[in-house]
Formats: C-alpha cells, sequence, structure tokens
C-alpha cells in the first residue's frame, strides 16, 4: 500500500518543476548530440559542437540524480491519495507516473551507455525515448488540465501549491 501524505512539500514540488525544465531542455537541444556522434564518426572537426555535448551529458546526470532524489522522497514521505474517480482513471494516471520514474531513470543511462559504451545499442534506445516522452508529456499536460478545468478538482493545485491536497 503507497503511503499517503496530506500534499507534497515545496522541495517536491520544485524538484518537479526543476526536472520538467531540464527534460525540455533536453528534447529541445538534444539534437546537437546526434549531430556531434555523426561528425565524430565522419572524422570532422566536432569541436563547435563540444560545449553541447557536454551540457546534454551533464543536465542527462541531474536529471537522473534528481528523479532518484524526487524518488526517495516519494517513498519516504508518500504522496496525496489520488483525488476520487473512476478506478480505470486513477489507475491510469499512477501508471503514467511509474512510466514517467522509469523513463526518466532509464533514457540518462542508456544516454551514458551510448557514450561511454557502446552508442550503436544504446544510442537506439536512447533516441527511442525522445517520442515517447513527447506523448507522455502531452498525456500528462491534458490529464492536468483535464482534471483543472472539465472535473475541477485540486490535482493542478497540489502540484503548484505545497501541502495542498
Amino acid at each position: 500500500m503507497a503511503k499517503h501524505s496530506t500534499g507534497y512539500t515545496a522541495f517536491q514540488l520544485s524538484l518537479h518543476w526543476l526536472i520538467v525544465l531540464l527534460v525540455f531542455f533536453q528534447l529541445i537541444f538534444g539534437e546537437d548530440m546526434g549531430r556531434y556522434n555523426y561528425i565524430l564518426r565522419s572524422g570532422q572537426d566536432a569541436a563547435p559542437l563540444l560545449t553541447a555535448y557536454y551540457l546534454h551529458i551533464g543536465v542527462g546526470i541531474a536529471v537522473l540524480v534528481l528523479t532518484l532524489v524526487r524518488l526517495g522522497l516519494r517513498l519516504a514521505l508518500g504522496v496525496p491519495a489520488s483525488v476520487p474517480g473512476p478506478a480505470l482513471q486513477v489507475r491510469a494516471g499512477e501508471a503514467l507516473h511509474y512510466i514517467f520514474y522509469l523513463m526518466l531513470i532509464v533514457t540518462p543511462i542508456t544516454g551514458l551507455l551510448a557514450q561511454f559504451v557502446d552508442m550503436r545499442a544504446f544510442g537506439e534506445i536512447h533516441e527511442v525515448n525522445k517520442p515517447i516522452f513527447v506523448v507522455l508529456i502531452l498525456i500528462h499536460a491534458a490529464a492536468a488540465l483535464y482534471h483543472h478545468f472539465i472535473l475541477k478538482d485540486s490535482t493542478l493545485r497540489r502540484m503548484m501549491v505545497p501541502g495542498t491536497n
């Protein structure tokens, strides 16, 4: 049984929104990594993209570390109980959160493995995660807006205001 809290702490909410920003940064600027690796493999000068390369890796590591901290807090402090609703809707929301955690851990790890172990094998897995992230984000945002504007419940508010249940 999941441990329930009376609301997210300011730190938990800050982690959530920081990870959101970092993931958006990766989705927008991650294409530089593909160009960097292509140029490097073709023997061309990759120096102009070196900053983007290190930035992508650094931000990916930050996403991984912050996600592990967030997951640890989730396990230690619990989360607010799901807003009452149809069982399928509640289970779908819970599943989406678990998939997000999985993606936020697997994606940076496969990116690191692609750079430092095997570009082809892990790089392909890493690249496939981008459209998956985009779809998950769209579903997540649509669900939050549906809860806020149609159901008029506290789901979105509790992701903005600490302690809201």
